[in-house]
């Protein structure tokens, strides 16, 4: 499909030579090619439908990358990709090697900052705008941030320490009712104000001519004190503007002409700005804007069990016999599904926003307060709460289940929402044991296990359904119900043995298939727990002793991983292992961001293929 101004669009500058007349037409043609692209390949598209004309804005009126353009965790960034050269790229979008489905700073000159979390633009921009004032550069820094986003606690950490003079435009983009239903009146007041070139210039012409005046300023001070008394008498403070920054808004972010004068506003001012626009999510697309939470990321192949369906469901068949189990999630009800959770006990069920580091420390002190807490976070936001891990939950022993979502390899979104971490810096916490189940009916009985310990307890699981593989082969445990699995004698093992533990079990088996194929003697040890080591260490060690090699895979990073820990314990037991008698097949300390398009199992030394080399190869 042709667009007759987008296709002409390679750059901001292309944008800015574009007729005025012609930008409704363009605006129409983005969302066409949004709703087109987004709606086929995948993607976030109800956020992007509603960020187009503030989008276009920004870059009419600013001169990126000279001014610095930054979005809060990305996923309503399209437009902007779109505007910035990567049009032609589009259909790689999400795709390992292809454009990120956020902002990164890797793949252009006008990404001023990577994204894919939430809550970090603020702190970012404030950044670029303070190295500009101490270096003299005359630039920009605008940011872009929803109402979500917004009640994240880093935000207002970067907007206490914003200065009058920092010449940063941060866009507030509401899309949703947090910001509003707090603001209210005092929001519709000054949208009738702050928005008037008249008011604004004549308070600032008044400013300059009191200054100038024999006893102006005090003149001016007075004024200004009486002005204040008078707006917090007759309306809601202002948080901004006592905070000393302008505040223009709210203002229709759907309409391009207003939303294009706020813009201009702000820069003209000169200084610290908050530009709160009202914007609706999937503008343009009938369905996304009747049900903006259903269009929010699309591709999906609908609701199918997976395992934080089967998670929530224990929980949820737990929770009816033990009335002091309670949810939290930090802004991921839906994510999650903790949702459902919430439905069915609302008086039991937390949402703190996007607070992951606040959500364990809550959930620390339920536990402390005699509930029994279980905290669902994805794996890449976890990290956001490692402090109040180490010092709310695990030093004082508080029995906190924290229940790992999106667990290994994120292919779709790539190396932002990689859950390859948690292992390796959850597994030198004193005190946490660790599951990490392959099939529901393991993950069943790691809840139940969880809800039950007297101390801090991890559960990691994919956004993934079982394999039917991994389900008939290594489900019977070698001894009791948490124990390892095998698809072998344990008692007289094969020469070659791959460890391995939750779903990269799949394509351990089709690489097992492929060796017994070639005649190779070769079997799969399947963990559930794999902290403590102190079992798995000991099964492995009585297989190398047996004669075996041992290859041990994970989806998760070598240094400090669980393949490392037991290489440890391994040693302590006095198994020799400098034959090459055990070896890990792990993410070789990297961030799994390949630069081109390729199978990231592949990338990363996971595939099939690889992992049949650790026993084909002579050498090793």
């Amino acid at each position: 499909m042709s667009y007759e101004h987008l296709d002409r669009i390679n750059s901001p500058s292309d944008l800015r030579a574009l007729p005025e007349e012609n930008i409704t037409a363009l605006i129409d043609e983005v969302r066409a090619f949004l709703i087109d692209r987004v709606g086929e390949s995948g993607g976030h598209l109800a956020s992007n439908l509603g960020a187009v004309e503030l989008s276009v804005a920004i870059h009419r009126i600013f001169d990126s990358p000279t001014d610095h353009i930054i979005f809060d965790v990305g996923h309503q960034a399209y437009v902007h990709k779109l505007l910035t050269g990567r049009r032609e790229h589009f259909d790689t979008l999400r795709t390992p090697g292809g454009l990120s489905g956020f902002t990164s700073m890797r793949e252009s000159e006008h990404d001023a900052f990577g994204a894919g979390h939430s809550s970090t633009s603020v702190s970012a921009a404030l950044g670029y705008a303070e190295s500009d004032r101490l270096l003299g550069r005359d630039s920009y820094t605008v940011c872009v941030i929803g109402d979500g986003a917004y009640t994240g606690g880093m935000v207002h950490e970067a907007i206490n320490n914003c200065k009058p003079e920092h010449k940063l435009i941060i866009i507030l983009n509401e899309n949703g009712m947090s910001i509003s239903k707090n603001r209210g009146a005092f929001a519709r007041y000054l949208s009738g104000v702050r928005t008037s070139r008249g008011y604004r210039g004549f308070k600032q012409r008044t400013i300059r001519f009191l200054s100038a005046t024999p006893l102006g300023k005090p003149i001016a001070a007075f004024l200004s004190f009486v002005k204040n008394s008078l707006k917090r008498l007759l309306f809601r403070p202002n948080y901004f503007e006592e905070l000393g920054m302008y505040y223009i808004g709210p203002v229709d972010g759907n309409d391009y002409k207003k939303t294009a004068r706020a813009l201009m506003l702000a820069k003209e001012n000169g200084a610290c700005t908050i530009v709160h626009l009202k914007t609706k999510k999937g503008k343009g697309h009938a369905e996304a804007e009747s049900a903006p939470e259903a269009f929010h990321s699309v591709g999906s192949e609908g609701k199918r069990e997976s395992f934080h369906s089967v998670m929530t469901e224990t929980l949820i068949s737990e929770a009816e016999r033990n009335k002091k189990i309670v949810a939290v999630t930090a802004a991921m009800g839906v994510g999650t599904g903790l949702e459902a959770f919430g439905e069915r006990y609302p008086e039991r069920y937390f949402d703190v926003g996007i607070a992951e580091e606040h959500a364990l420390t809550f959930s620390a002190g339920l536990a402390a307060g005699g509930l029994v807490p279980a905290v669902a976070i994805y794996s890449t936001f976890l990290q956001r709460a490692y402090d109040s891990i180490v010092h709310d939950v695990a030093l004082q022993n508080l029995p906190v289940r924290i229940f790992v979502d999106r667990a290994g390899l994120a292919v779709r979104d790539g190396a932002t929402h990689h859950g390859i971490f948690d292992v390796s810096f959850l597994g030198h916490i004193p005190g946490i044991e660790i599951f990490s189940p392959a099939t529901y009916s393991a993950l069943r009985a790691s809840v139940k296990y969880a809800l039950c310990s007297a101390g801090p307890v991890a559960v990691r699981y994919p956004n993934a359904q079982e394999s039917a593989s991994v389900c008939e082969r290594l489900n019977t445990p070698t001894g009791g119900e948490l124990s390892p699995r095998s698809d072998f004698d344990i008692n007289n093992p094969p020469k070659c043995v791959f460890v391995t533990y939750g779903t990269i079990a799949e394509r351990v088996l089709l690489a097992e298939d492929e060796l017994r194929e070639g005649g190779c003697s070769v079997g799969t040890l399947l963990l559930l727990r794999i902290r403590p080591v102190a079992e798995a260490a000991r099964i492995i060690a009585d297989l190398i002793r047996r004669g075996s090699r041992v290859v041990f895979v994970e989806e998760g990073i070598r240094n400090g991983g669980a393949a490392m820990l037991t290489e440890h314990a391994l040693l302590s037991l006095g198994v020799p292992l400098s034959r090459g008698e055990y070896r890990i097949a792990a993410i070789d300390d990297s961030f799994a961001q390949p630069s081109e398009p390729c199978d990231i199992y592949d990338f990363v030394g996971l595939s099939k293929e690889k992992l049949k080399r650790y026993f084909l190869d002579e050498h090793n």
